[in-house]
C-alpha cells in the first residue's frame, strides 16, 4: 500500500501546479517574470490546504524538483534562484496563520522574513544581493529613461518629464526607497492574494476577515514619524527615512484602500461600478494619495466604526 500512494504523491494536482509555477518564470520570463513575486500564494496555499504538514512538504518539494529539472532542461537554472527566495515567506505566512497573527502581524513577519532570505542569498553566494538589486533598478529605470527617448510614439515632453523624474530618483538616493516599497508592495500582494484564494475555494482553512476588515496598529503612526524625522537630518539618515515613509505610506495606502472597499460594500455598490472606481483610483494619483491620507487618518477616526454606527437599527 505505501508504494502507490507515494507514487500518488508525486503526480499530485498540488505537486504539478507548484512546478508550474516556480518553471514558468524561468522558462517563459518574458512572459511569467511578474509571477516571481507571487510564488509565496502557491506555497501558503499548499500548507494550508494539505492534510497535514508532512504531506504537503512532500509535494513542495517533489514540485520544486519537477521545475529544477525543467529549468536545466532548458538551460536557465539560474533563473530559478530569485523564484526560491519566495519559499521562507509563503512558510512564514502559513506558520503566521496557524498561530492566529492579525494580517498586519503576519505582513510584518513575512517583510522581515523575506529581507533576511535576501540577506542570506546574497551571503550564501558571495554577492551583495542589496547592492544587486539596486544596481538592476538602476539599469532598468535608465532603460525605462532611453527608452522614451527614442520611442516614436511618446511626444518630446512626456519624454521630458520621464528623463527627469528619472534623473532625480537616480540623484536623490531613492532607489533604497524603491526597493523599500517593492518588498513592502511584494508582501501585501502575496498576502491578500492567498487570503482571498483561501477564503474563496476553502474557507473553512481561512484564519483572516475579508480585505476590507483589515487594519494597521494605531503604534505604526511613530514609523511613519520617524522617517518624517529622518527625512530632514540629510545625508544616510534621510536616506533611511525616505525608506521608511516609503514603507509606512504604502502600508497607510494599504489601509486606506481596505476602507474604501469597505464603504463600497457597505453603500452595495455594483460590481461594475466598483471595477470603474478601482480603475480610476489606480490611475490618478491623487486618488492614491487621499487613500494614504485617509488610512492615516483612520488611525483616529476609525471610519469602518463610525459607518457601522451610522447604519439604520435592523441592518447588519
Amino acid at each position: 500500500m505505501a508504494g502507490p500512494a507515494c507514487g500518488r504523491e508525486r503526480v499530485s494536482a498540488q505537486t504539478l501546479l507548484i512546478a508550474a509555477c516556480f518553471l514558468l518564470p524561468a522558462v517563459l520570463p518574458l512572459l511569467f517574470s511578474w509571477l516571481d513575486t507571487l510564488l509565496a500564494v502557491p506555497v501558503f496555499l499548499l500548507l494550508r490546504t494539505a492534510a497535514d504538514e508532512r504531506t504537503a512538504m512532500v509535494r513542495l518539494r517533489n514540485g520544486l524538483l519537477l521545475a529544477a529539472g525543467g529549468a536545466m532542461l532548458v538551460g536557465e537554472p539560474a533563473l530559478l534562484v530569485f523564484s526560491l527566495t519566495m519559499l521562507p515567506m509563503g512558510w512564514n505566512l502559513h506558520r503566521s496563520a496557524a498561530q492566529g497573527l492579525s494580517p498586519a502581524a503576519a505582513g510584518g513577519a513575512a517583510l522581515a522574513v523575506l529581507a533576511l532570505t535576501w540577506l542570506a542569498q546574497g551571503l550564501l553566494t558571495g554577492s551583495n544581493f542589496y547592492a544587486d538589486l539596486l544596481i538592476a533598478l538602476d539599469t532598468s529605470l535608465e532603460r525605462l529613461a532611453e527608452v522614451a527617448r527614442t520611442s516614436t510614439e511618446i511626444s518630446a515632453d512626456v519624454a521630458h518629464q520621464i528623463a527627469m523624474i528619472v534623473t532625480g530618483i537616480r540623484s536623490n538616493g531613492l532607489l533604497p526607497a524603491i526597493l523599500v516599497g517593492g518588498a513592502v508592495l511584494t508582501v501585501w500582494l502575496n498576502l491578500v492574494i492567498g487570503s482571498g484564494l483561501l477564503r474563496r475555494f476553502r474557507p473553512d482553512k481561512a484564519v483572516w476577515p475579508e480585505y476590507r476588515c483589515w487594519r494597521l496598529p494605531d503604534s505604526l503612526i511613530w514609523l511613519l514619524i520617524a522617517a518624517v524625522v529622518l527625512s530632514l537630518l540629510g545625508g544616510s539618515a534621510a536616506q533611511a527615512g525616505y525608506a521608511l515613509a516609503v514603507a509606512a505610506g504604502l502600508a497607510y495606502f494599504f489601509q486606506g484602500a481596505a476602507i474604501f472597499v469597505h464603504l463600497l460594500h457597505r453603500w452595495q455598490v455594483p460590481a461594475f461600478w466598483r471595477a470603474v472606481l478601482y480603475f480610476f483610483v489606480a490611475v490618478q494619483g491623487y486618488g492614491m494619495l487621499l487613500l494614504t491620507v485617509t488610512g492615516v487618518a483612520d488611525t483616529w477616526a476609525d471610519f469602518r466604526r463610525l459607518t457601522q454606527e451610522k447604519e439604520p437599527a435592523g441592518r447588519s
